[in-house]
């Protein structure tokens, strides 16, 4: 494919038919972007040039001191060098919307299609428990809610409510107990997997009161439980059994 571009045509120095042919040369290398494997002589600011060996189009720079890859035909993307470029520049100028710092270009592909690099990678390009910040003792929200009223009806202490983790962390919890008064003390505690973990608590007096705690140490996949039990013959109750936390879940309430 013809490369060369020839500025000094036509010429009194050669006859026609070189000019003619030199003029052809000059439109075959405008209209095949100076296709070649090795890069056009004589170049100018704003030359084309498609690289056949790399397969890639590229453009003159301003200086005309460097070749610019403008697209990789090999791959269907913008070179891997110009996505890690644009990728530390400002998006949008005037809105705040910026991306700071600067990519690897070894890592571009790697964080586009594999969800991070390094120690946040997802190594099957899936999001799973591990990879989600865990859970911190707050009361920014309820992650999961079960206000419906139990009546405690055993003396020995039995589960009530119970909600299946979706990830880690530190919870608030909270919930409500009444007792009916006349000895029937009402007890309540928080459990994980079934072994208690939680402050045992006491309801002396009749009518409802609020219990709230935070407990550490949580793990995706454990259950969150209420457990409890009333002294002598009158029922006890729970009621809004609620876990908090200042990340969002996405969990499992069971029961």
């Amino acid at each position: 494919m013809a490369q060369t571009y020839n500025d000094a045509v036509p010429a009194s120095t050669r006859d026609a038919l070189e000019d003619l042919t030199a003029i052809r040369n000059n439109f075959a290398a405008l209209k095949s972007c100076f296709s070649g494997a090795t890069a056009p002589p004589d170049p100018v600011a704003g030359m084309w040039w498609y690289d056949t060996t790399a397969n890639i189009l590229k453009l003159r720079n301003e200086a005309n001191s460097a070749w610019l890859d403008v697209y990789d035909f090999a791959n269907g993307r913008a070179p891997l060098a110009l996505l890690a470029t644009n990728c530390s520049r400002t998006v949008v100028a005037g809105t705040g919307v910026s991306v700071s710092g600067s990519l690897a270009s070894s890592n571009v592909t790697v964080g586009l299609s594999s969800g991070g690099v390094g120690a946040t990678q997802l190594a099957n390009g899936a999001v799973n428990p591990s990879k989600l910040s865990g859970y911190t003792a707050a009361s920014t929200y309820i992650i999961a809610a079960s206000d419906s009223e139990c009546s405690v009806i055993v003396t020995t202490w039995t589960k009530y409510k119970e909600v299946r983790l979706d990830k880690g962390g530190s919870l608030r919890i909270s919930f409500d107990l009444y007792c009916p008064g006349n000895g029937n003390d009402a007890h309540a505690r928080i459990y994980r997997n079934g072994s208690a973990v939680g402050i045992a608590r006491e309801r002396t007096a009749v009518g409802w009161q609020t219990f709230t705690e935070d407990i550490s140490g949580w793990s995706a996949g454990d259950l969150v439980q209420l457990y409890a039990y009333h002294e002598l013959s009158q029922p006890a109750a729970v009621r809004n059994y609620r876990l908090y936390s200042g990340s969002w879940p996405v969990l499992e309430v069971i029961m």
